[in-house]
């Protein structure tokens, strides 16, 4: 919708709080902040004077949710908490409300058992049975030590259901409790093709998770390993193998992996959150696959141009997206990317030309214009979600030792 249909509709429904949020959304997707605070700080206000009837049209609790992000976003921590809480108080939106309050802690430098003793604390006092939200809180973040301590503590996995049940068997299989997690997935008598996770266009199913299992415990002993594997079905295991966080294992399941192999297993370090670990891989390859037209070859270069474009190398980056585009021109992202880059490129350049510039003069204000604007182009440009995002739990990857893969 165009702000000026937002406009025309707040001109007939000025004390509408769904159109003040919506309006906020808006703003916040072009990186107008101040404008976007502004209008969920009204839908709230609004909504305060609604009959019970018109506030039917409009989700508070959304509201607060989001007004709570971009709180945190503009480091207003401790309004961003009083947000997440009023969520929580209602048990509407309470798990998304935790992990928002969970990832504040861990970027502060909070230890894991101490994130789960402050929300254990905070939903204690606010909500009946926080248990398992805090379990799921935790597993979202990635302290999958702590999340597996409260499912075992109250003795309460046996009566899980199908997804809290997987992911404690997860948990398990994270923490390198191999042989309890083997004895569950073979308990549950589960069909192969049962999925217990999907991660970053990966899926997890359980015979995959059985066999990082079972090599794990036998496998580089000489026992069961992967002998009796095909091909695919040891890269499969190999990639799910990276995706519960054992590298050094997945890469053991194929020693000398083909050019293809290789290149999926760079594109499941990457997606998994190991950026690091995949751009030390990268930067061992020969050359590029620029030419090859297969999936595998252009994704393998849009992480090696996102990897660029992260170390601000705009001009290296701006290439391989004009590359992949030029082999397959129906490659949106990388278009978006190029554009990015090229944006980059004309912030650095008037960002230098600002320093040697007059404070205040005509020049210096037409200056800061144009970096508002590109900045707001930057915004929209996020908006299609070309670049790679990762959750909580895959940014703990980000600076893994790359040293763990050479060899």
């Amino acid at each position: 919708m165009k702000k000026e249909q937002f406009d025309f509709l707040l001109k007939s429904q000025p004390e509408s709080p769904a159109q003040h949020y919506k309006l906020g959304v808006w703003y916040r997707s072009r990186g107008l902040a101040q404008e976007a605070l502004h209008c969920f700080e009204k839908a709230l206000s609004t909504e305060k004077n609604l009959s019970d009837f018109g506030k039917q049209a409009f989700d508070r609790y959304e509201c607060l949710l989001e007004y709570g992000r971009l709180l945190r976003q503009l480091g207003r921590m401790e309004l961003a908490i009083t947000a997440f809480r009023e969520c929580l108080a209602r048990k509407r939106y309470a798990t998304e409300a935790l992990i928002e309050i969970g990832t504040m802690l861990h970027q502060s430098g909070t230890s894991d058992s101490e994130i789960r003793r402050q929300l254990t604390a905070i939903a204690s006092e606010l909500m009946e049975d926080d248990i398992f939200p805090i379990a799921e809180t935790l597993w979202h973040l990635g302290a999958y030590s702590s999340a597996l301590e409260l499912y075992e503590s109250h003795s309460l996995h046996a009566d899980l259901n199908d997804i809290k049940q997987y992911r404690y068997i997860l948990c398990l299989i994270y923490i390198n409790r191999f042989k309890k997690a083997l004895s569950l997935l073979l308990r549950k008598a589960m069909h192969p093709n049962d999925v217990l996770l999907v991660t970053a266009q990966h899926t997890v199913r359980a015979a995959e998770a059985i066999n990082v299992c079972k090599w794990c415990l036998h496998g580089m002993n000489g026992g069961i390993g992967l002998s009796n594997l095909s091909r695919y079905e040891a890269l499969e295991t190999a990639k799910t193998a990276i995706a519960l966080g054992k590298i050094n294992e997945a890469w053991e399941m194929l020693p000398s992996p083909t050019a293809h192999e290789y290149n999926e297993l760079i594109y499941t370090l990457y997606k998994q959150g190991y950026r690091e670990l995949a751009a030390s891989l990268i930067a061992q390859m020969e050359q590029l696959p620029l030419c090859d037209r297969s999936q595998i070859s252009l994704d393998i270069c849009f992480i090696a141009a996102e990897i660029e474009y992260d170390a601000g190398n705009y001009e290296k980056a701006a290439a391989i997206f004009e590359a992949i585009y030029g082999t397959d021109p129906n490659h949106s992202t990388a278009r978006f990317g190029a554009a990015s880059c090229y944006l980059q490129q004309t912030r650095k350049s008037l960002m230098a030309r600002l320093e040697s510039t007059i404070v205040g003069s005509e020049m210096f204000i037409k200056i800061e214009r144009y970096l508002d604007n590109i900045s707001r182009a930057l915004q929209i440009m996020n908006i299609t979600n070309w670049h790679t995002k990762w959750t909580p739990a895959q940014k703990r990857n980000h600076a893994a030792n790359p040293g763990v893969l050479l060899h």
